[in-house]
Parts: structure tokens; C-alpha cells; sequence
């Protein structure tokens, strides 16, 4: 598997040496038989301690009639390299030194710097002096990471990966059975309980044939902890995810495959009958099948849990699991009093309807992102909304909830009460009183707010922003013999359209002026009411 892999990539540093001097001090010339042999210290062919007929012997170097086994110089003890950090047991002390080594007869366990630790390198792990591990780390360009605590190589691995699953196999009760855990669970399973002969093999299933356990393949499935629904083996352990058309694929119940490689990766698969690869973020959820239930519709292939559905019905429209909405609410679209906004979030199948602050303070807005709803309460700026004697100040939407209307009367005047209009640079300026009352402008909210109306102060101050006069002026017609006065200067104020227009206006602050209230029930104030007309003087004018 892959954790072995790593480890024998980095144990094969420390076994190269070893491996060249042993082989090349332990061949053995042998002699014909009946041939004197002597240990030569050193042959002609270069080898060292090694037994063969005086002939062969380097007359420089020392030889005795005897085995090497027998001789003092070719005694074998620990070569001890101080660059690779390698112990080497059953070394001639001259075969050490030769090459740069540090002897010793004592035994390799005898010796400090012989001991051996966990050093981590990298994601992999070796069983390894300090030494070489130090000379690892500098080769990888990696810090030191040396434990002593740890005193064997299975448990130095296991401490490398812990969290890495796979088969737990051991024998119990004179069985061969399985656990699918982590290694580290493993290794604390042979430490804590009777199990024997406890193997760990990273990556895979308990029903893999190749293991030979008591665990096999079967057609239960059951949730796993992430929500999807997996297949399960004979001796209780999830083994993939269920796919129906692999059932009888004995490579699919061999190896731990991943979420990814599994059926549909990509979908919800929320009911469907063959593929438990559920999504909760996709808005499905490992369930066990209930008929009636809306959101386990349709019966799995095999075993009784599916991918639930998540997502929710509002008003005969499907909105998905996590999705939010601005929920309907009466009133709301037309801004009228007593009307609130509202958020709808659908969570695990259920809706839920979340207020925005009363009095139309907060305003739900939505938005679509790749055709998942999104919405929530955000503040209505509607408040400086008035002050605005500029378009483009009052369509500014990163600082108010505004909409600039034109050819309407302006609510703006100018300090000597001259009512504003539009010139033709698009800007307010005085009226000279020839122009027509509808060439002025007025920034008003985009979401009237709501008023305390039954108290005094601020939602009076409101509403008494678009009350106006209208001045009418009258001529006597001197050639009619009933004297009659005709109109000559805002004559459109008798029309009943400048009191609709103006109610309009009143309307748009809040809730002022006259009309219905979020349940269709008329309002106190009329229109008619609200214009009073009053003669002055003799001059037989109207307002």
C-alpha cells in the first residue's frame, strides 16, 4: 500500500551500505578440497577477512593457517558511519575502518548512537538512528523530527498515519476476522483486547477476498457518518458507497474507494434508487426509505436506507435545501401601512419565514447566484431621501434607497420659498413663476417606511413634507354679463389629477395621505378631504 511505499523508499537509504559491504565481505573463496587455506586480512583480489590458499594472500597484509572465524583481526563487531548515521552488525573491525567507519565489538543495541527512534520525514516515517535521521531531513531540506519514545517500527509507522483506514485483521475465538478502522485503531486494538495475530492492510475493505476473513459481501446498506449511504459487509463494517450495479463487483469490495470515484459525484441523487452518493450541500441526505414520506418517494434497489430529498414546496413552487427567498407578504410590494418584509429559508425539507425589523426598517432583498436563490433583510436607507436636489445623489445606491421622479412638483424650495423646477441641464433651480408646476423633480424613498401614525412628532414631520399650496388666479371676463372669473395661472390645480399626484407623493414618505392599508382596508383621510379651497379677498381666487 501506500504507506509502506513511503516507508521503504526512505528505509532503502539506510540498507544500500550495508548491503555492499556484507556481500563483499563475506564471500568465501573455497579452496579445492584437500588445499591448505589460511585467512588472508587481505586477498590479491582486494577482499578482506577472507578464507583462501596462502597464494591468494596480500603478503602485506596479515595471514594465519587458520579460519577467519578463529583470528583476532578479522573479529566481527559494529561498524558505526558517522556521515549516513548506519549501525552495521557482523563487520571486521579493518573492513570498518577501511571505509571510514567507527568499530566496535559490542553489539549494535549495546551502543548510544546505535539506538533507534521514529523519525518523521516529510508525510513518511523510519525506524532509524538519530543520526541518519538527521542526515534524511538535511537531504530533504526538512527540519529534524526524532521521537525515542517509540520502540518499534510497526508502532513508528502507525504513529506516522494514523488517521489512514483500512482492514483490521485478526484472529479471535479461533477466527479470522475484521475491523474496518484507522491504523492507529488498529494498532491500539491488538494493545487493549484479546485479538492475536493483528495485521493492518491500508486502503482496504473487510470483504476483500484476498484477506481471507469471515467478512463478505452483502446487499444491506446503512448511513455512514457524512451523510451518505454505504454498503455493508457481513460482519457489520461500511464498506463503499452503494452503487447497485456493483453488487457483484468483487473489485468493489476489495478497496476503499472514495467519495469522488463513487456513482454521480456530481448530483444530489436525492431518491434515486440505485446510487447512495448523497450531497447534503446539493440538498440530499442518507435516510431510511418510509413510504409517505415526501421526501424518501421512491423504494432503493437494494437495502431500505436512500438519498432523502432536502428541499422544500412554498406555494407550489420548489425551492432547494439552503436556499432563502423573500416570502410573500400582503401589503409589501406596494409599500402599504401595516406591511411588513419577510425571509424564507428552506432547511432539511422544512420552511421557515423570518421576519426584517418592523415598520418597513429592513426590506428583503433577493438575488440569484447561478440559479440558487439567495436573499436577506438588509436596512431601508430611505431617510435623507428628500434632501436630494440631484439625480444621481438620489440613485446613489451604495448610500440610500432612493428614486428620482420627474415632471412631478419638487418638495424642495429654495430659501425664499420659490418652488424648484428642472432646468435643462437637469438640475433644480428656481421657478420664475411662468413654468409649469409639473417641471420640478422629487427624490422620494424607494421603500416607504412605516410610521408610528397614533403618535405625535416624527411621523407627522413626515408626512408634512409634501403638503403644499397651489395658488390659482382668476380674470373677470368684463365682456360677460354675468362677470365671469376665468383662470389664468395653475389652472391644473383644480383638476383632479394634482390631488392624486400630491397623494402619490405622501404615500411615498410613509404612511401618509390616503388609501388602503395592507389588508384592504381604507384609511381615515380622503383626498377630498385633504384639499381645502379658500377665497382671498375680493380677488376671488382659489388655493
Amino acid at each position: 500500500m501506500k504507506l509502506e511505499k513511503k516507508y521503504l523508499l526512505i528505509a532503502s537509504f539506510v540498507l544500500v551500505l550495508g548491503i555492499a559491504i556484507i556481500l563483499f565481505t563475506n564471500s568465501l573463496n573455497v579452496a579445492a578440497v584437500g588445499e591448505a587455506v589460511s585467512c588472508c586480512e587481505k586477498a590479491v583480489n582486494g577482499a578482506f577477512c577472507q578464507n583462501s590458499p596462502p597464494a591468494e594472500c596480500d603478503s602485506n597484509f596479515r595471514i594465519a593457517p587458520t579460519s577467519c572465524e578463529s583470528t583476532s583481526y578479522c573479529k566481527q563487531g559494529t561498524c558505526f558511519d558517522s556521515q549516513e548515521g548506519t549501525c552495521l552488525e557482523g563487520t571486521p573491525q579493518l573492513v570498518c575502518q577501511d571505509n571510514g567507519g567507527v568499530w566496535d565489538e559490542r553489539d549494535a543495541d549495546e551502543l548510544p548512537q546505535c539506538q533507534l527512534g521514529c523519525c518523521y520525514i516529510g508525510d513518511g516515517a523510519a525506524f532509524v538512528t538519530q543520526t541518519r535521521c538527521k542526515k534524511l531531513a538535511s537531504d530533504f531540506g526538512l527540519e529534524t523530527n526524532f521521537r525515542t519514545d517509540i520502540k518499534s517500527e510497526a508502532q513508528c509507522i502507525a504513529s506516522a498515519f494514523p488517521k489512514e483506514k483500512g482492514a483490521c485483521v485478526f484472529e479471535q475465538e479461533f477466527q479470522r476476522t475484521c475491523k474496518l478502522l484507522t491504523r492507529a485503531e488498529c494498532f491500539d486494538l491488538e494493545a487493549t483486547s484479546p485479538a492475536a495475530n493483528v495485521e493492518f492492510h491500508e486502503g482496504f475493505l473487510c470483504s476483500a477476498e484476498t484477506l481471507a476473513t469471515n467478512c463478505g459481501p452483502t446487499e444491506k446498506t446503512t448511513c455512514s457518518e457524512t451523510g451518505e449511504v454505504y454498503f455493508t459487509d457481513s460482519c457489520g463494517n461500511l464498506a463503499n458507497i452503494y452503487d447497485a450495479a456493483k453488487i457483484d463487483d468483487k473489485e468493489y469490495w476489495s478497496e476503499i474507494e472514495e467519495k469522488s470515484e463513487s456513482c454521480n459525484p456530481d448530483a444530489n441523487n436525492a431518491n434515486s434508487p440505485t446510487c447512495g452518493n448523497c450531497n447534503y450541500l446539493l440538498g440530499s441526505l442518507c435516510k431510511e426509505f418510509e413510504r409517505g414520506n415526501p421526501q424518501t418517494t421512491v423504494k432503493p434497489q437494494f437495502g431500505d436506507f436512500i438519498c432523502a430529498d432536502l428541499s422544500c414546496e412554498y406555494k407550489g413552487k420548489t425551492v432547494e435545501h439552503g436556499e432563502t427567498f423573500c416570502a410573500d407578504s400582503p401589503g409589501s410590494e406596494d409599500n402599504l401601512p401595516g406591511s411588513e418584509y419577510f425571509r424564507g429559508v428552506c432547511y432539511n425539507s422544512e420552511i421557515t419565514i423570518e421576519p426584517c425589523a418592523g415598520f418597513r426598517q429592513e426590506v428583503c432583498v433577493e438575488d440569484d447566484i447561478d440559479g440558487f436563490s439567495v436573499a436577506a433583510c438588509r436596512v431601508n436607507r430611505w431617510q435623507d431621501c428628500v434632501a436630494q436636489d440631484k439625480k444621481a445623489d438620489c440613485e446613489n445606491k451604495d448610500k440610500r434607497d432612493c428614486v428620482w421622479n420627474e415632471n412631478v412638483e419638487s418638495l424642495l424650495s429654495d430659501e425664499n420659498g420659490k418652488l424648484l423646477i428642472v432646468n435643462e441641464e437637469g438640475k433644480l433651480v428656481p421657478a420664475d413663476g411662468k413654468e409649469d408646476r409639473e417641471s420640478g423633480a422629487s427624490c422620494l424613498p424607494k421603500y416607504a417606511p412605516g410610521l408610528e401614525f397614533w403618535k405625535s412628532g416624527r411621523a407627522e414631520e413626515a408626512c408634512a413634507i409634501a403638503e403644499g399650496n397651489c395658488i390659482v388666479k382668476y380674470k373677470r371676463n368684463l365682456f360677460l354679463t354675468a362677470f365671469q372669473w376665468d383662470c389664468v395661472e395653475n389652472c391644473e390645480c383644480l383638476e383632479d389629477e394634482w390631488g392624486d399626484l400630491r397623494n402619490r407623493m405622501c404615500v411615498a414618505l410613509g404612511d401618509c395621505g390616503s388609501g388602503k392599508n395592507y389588508v384592504g382596508r381604507e384609511g381615515f383621510n380622503k383626498i377630498e378631504d385633504a384639499i381645502t379651497i379658500t377665497k382671498l379677498g375680493e380677488n376671488k381666487s382659489e388655493g
